[in-house]
């Protein structure tokens, strides 16, 4: 039957994929259902989208609603393995090895499936039209946008910078290739590309022994930017750094470069791990601390709310944050129905995968509704640990034109965290809340400014959504390694510089002069939950280093004390004419900033002076300025200009196709930037373009509204925590801890990539050493 069907149709109704047509084959465009479920995957042939009849038949729908009526039907099944010998293998690796094709892997069952007579006919059968068999042909040879993205799993995308072209050598008369010239050190070796000086690279995890000599020596020669790793150097791997830039990079030039001393690395032998290796051998490391007290393995749990994220590639700051914000009860009520994915996002006729808010419905299913929390059967372990979700079309969406986050690297999941809050409110994304699921974290920091000639008073409010805690670092020891051990800290100490007054130079509109001032801050609000993130990473020698210091953790806290006094009945406001709480400096750069160890005015300078635009151009400017006497004086900006755009701007959207009035909206939205502008319009097609309600929604209109309503408890409880194990925060590995119900009782739970397990004592540990983000719940909810 399904057999004559198909002859019934027109020849027209479908044609094959051309080379630049997105073909999704991967997963279901609405949920995580793939090949390997019961009904396999349906590929429309229409519009080359894939859809599952498991869970909640997305086929079917999307064959109603769009008159699509033909699929490719992809269903592949696992081949036997030859059973491991170790009962738990390490995590997969791919560097210098093969990976296993798909036809090794699995067995593939490919048919036509007529979705109005709901019958199928086996692919490849004689008797289906050649425009149908052609298009099926070219749907199964197509590449997949995510297999393209797992190719590219574990492998550094690294360029060339600046300094590696163009090297003007001055070799050195004399050259030992066996040690430090420093301290004689015989392991991880470093050599100027410029001079030829050999020196030890810094400690590095795993034991490697450093003194950091090689950076000491672009210290004293500035100019010579670029140093290899002498030990990684074969014909497929050389370690290139450039201490100018701080980054791992590429040397176009490397094997002439390397010859003018002698150096033929096509005869060289890698003796040493590369920096990748290192990194993924953290990873591994991480692995194996999930044993308990007798080495067995902690024990795997299943269930909703209980769904693991497969690794795509140094994916893990990305997974940690989205089980932490889904494990919140607004996000968690905003983007999960047991329905399924809303009829009105099924019925929008573009593409899902470029959907953010789509996305967030997907991901919300797949974590909460626990059909995707159940034992890999794939795997040849003892231990069953779980199928989880493989969200690389969120990960793809949500990292576009972003210069870090749409790369294969380890990103720091605190600016990831705060990114994606910032990327779902602008986009004003409430699920079917009805009010957008990050404001759940937002409340108001007052910065109380007394001045201590004439008294007066400065009352800044701002809204915010998470605080930053300064960390003391002080060393007990160094270790033989070089390894700093340093004196435990409790959380409740890192919060108590929260409520301490500091003395600042201010410009007093009353004295008309300098004067001594003292700054306080303290919260007019209290939000639902809770951001604290303590500041691990410090600059050394101008490298941004992660701080190993022990945090103490109490898991009720209690924020009264961190209450804003406000005016004082015997305090005088200052005159308005301080504007400096008019100008909004951009979050997402500040935060890099004072991530990378910088103190607050010096960062409000270098981004005010700079145009406010990213962290990069800002830290250019702070580094060209370093010697100005007054680089870290009290910083006061000019008043900030109203809701305006430019003309040019405005023209450059309206070239577009976009009607001149919503593109003027789309940018005093955004601030001006062209992309968010751009995003914001695809996501508001219907919007109609008026203004003034959304001028009428601003920060100083949210704070009055969140202070009239702040009578919320002062109490909170500990709900979740990121660690970060790794020497920075863009490398090692990153995992959650969530306090879950099992079984009628209240566990930690521990989230590590596709592992879920139920926390023990030895693991909870390292919160203390590695926690990086602390979420707390008010204990009014």
């Amino acid at each position: 039957m399904a057999l004559q069907y198909l002859q019934s149709l027109e020849e027209n109704i479908i044609s094959p994929p051309s080379s630049s047509t997105p073909v999704y084959k991967d997963d279901c465009m609405f949920s995580f259902e793939t090949p390997l479920d019961k009904n396999g995957l349906d590929i429309c042939m229409h519009c080359f989208q894939a859809f599952s009849r498991d869970g909640h038949d997305y086929t079917r729908q999307h064959a109603q609603f769009f008159n699509h009526s033909i699929y490719l039907n992809y269903k592949k099944s696992p081949k036997k393995q030859p059973e491991r010998d170790s009962e738990q293998p390490l995590k997969m690796v791919k560097l210098e090895i093969k990976e296993q094709t798909d036809d090794e892997l699995f067995e593939a069952r490919t048919q036509i499936y007529c979705a109005e007579i709901d019958q199928s006919v086996d692919y490849p059968s004689e008797g289906i039209p050649a425009h149908i068999a052609n298009c099926a042909a070219a749907i199964l040879k197509a590449t997949s946008s995510d297999k393209k993205q797992e190719i590219k799993a574990w492998e550094q995308e690294i360029v060339p910078c600046p300094h590696a072209f163009d090297i003007e050598q001055k070799p050195l008369a004399q050259l030992d290739t066996s040690q430090c010239a420093q301290c004689g050190l015989k392991e991880n070796l470093w050599i100027c590309v410029t001079c030829g000086s050999i020196g030890c690279g810094r400690a590095q995890f795993g034991g490697v022994a450093g003194n950091s000599h090689a950076l000491k020596h672009h210290e004293s020669f500035p100019d010579h930017h670029i140093a290899v790793k002498l030990g990684s150097l074969s014909l497929n791997s050389a370690d290139s750094y450039c201490y100018t830039c701080n980054d791992e990079v590429k040397v176009p030039d490397l094997v002439r470069l390397l010859a003018t001393f002698g150096i033929d690395i096509s005869q060289t032998v890698k003796t040493e791990k590369t920096l990748t290796e290192l990194q993924i051998e953290q990873n591994i490391k991480w692995d194996f601390n999930m044993s308990d007290e007798s080495g067995g393995v902690l024990t795997p749990v299943f269930g909703k709310g209980l769904t693991g994220i497969k690794n795509l590639g140094n994916s893990c700051y990305l997974s940690s944050v989205l089980q932490v914000l889904f494990s919140v009860r607004d996000f968690s009520s905003a983007f999960y129905i047991e329905e399924g994915m809303p009829v009105e996002k099924i019925l929008n006729p573009g593409d899902p995968s470029t959907d953010l808010e789509t996305q967030l419905f997907k991901l919300g299913d797949g974590l909460l509704s626990g059909r995707y929390s159940v034992p890999d059967e794939l795997t040849t372990e003892k231990v069953k640990f779980q199928r989880g979700i493989k969200p690389q079309g969120f990960k793809s969406l949500i990292g576009e034109g972003h210069p870090e986050f749409c790369t294969m690297q380890q990103q720091d999941a605190f600016e990831f965290l705060l990114y994606l809050l910032d990327k779902i409110e602008n986009q004003k994304l409430n699920g079917v809340s009805s009010t957008g699921p990050t404001q759940a974290f937002d409340f108001v920091l007052e910065n109380k400014i007394k001045c201590q000639g004439c008294g007066g008073v400065r009352l800044a409010k701002e809204l915010t959504n998470n605080i930053r805690l300064p960390v003391q670092d002080k060393v007990l020891r160094v270790g033989d390694d070089g390894k700093k051990v340093y004196s435990e800290v409790r959380l409740e100490d890192c919060l108590l510089e929260l409520g301490t007054s500091e003395t600042i130079e201010y410009e007093c509109p009353k004295c008309q002069k300098l004067q001594s001032a003292s700054k306080k801050q303290g919260l007019t609000s209290f939000p639902e939950y809770l951001i604290l993130s303590p500041q691990r990473i410090k600059l050394e020698n101008w490298v941004p280093i992660k701080l190993d210091v022990p945090i103490k953790f109490e898991e009720v806290i209690d924020l009264s004390k961190y209450k804003s006094t406000g005016l004082q009945t015997d305090e005088e406001l200052l005159p308005e004419d301080d504007v400096s709480s008019s100008f909004s400096f951009n979050q997402d750069a500040m935060n890099a900033l004072l991530a990378m160890g910088f103190p607050e005015n010096r960062c409000k300078r270098a981004l005010y002076t700079t145009g406010n635009s990213d962290a990069d151009t800002a830290m250019n400017w702070i580094f060209e300025h370093m010697e100005d006497p007054d680089i870290d004086d009290a910083f006061e900006p000019a008043p900030a200009p109203g809701p305006k755009v430019s003309e040019q701007e405005v023209e450059s959207l309206t070239s577009m196709g976009f009607d001149a009035k919503l593109a003027n909206k789309a940018l005093v939205l955004n601030k001006g930037n062209i992309e968010q502008a751009v995003e914001w319009l695809f996501a508001n097609p219907d919007d109609d373009g008026d203004i003034s309600q959304d001028v009428a929604s601003s920060p100083q209109e949210r704070i009055k509204q969140m202070e009239s309503n702040a009578a919320r408890s002062t109490k909170y409880i500990l709900r979740g925590v990121i660690c970060h194990k790794g020497v920075t925060i863009h490398s090692g590995h990153y995992v959650a801890f969530l306090k879950k119900q099992i079984e009628g009782q209240e566990n930690w739970v521990l989230f590590n990539d596709e592992k879920v397990v139920i926390a023990n004592e030895e693991s909870i540990k390292e919160i203390e050493k590695t926690g990086y983000i602390y979420v707390f719940e008010n204990s009014e909810l």
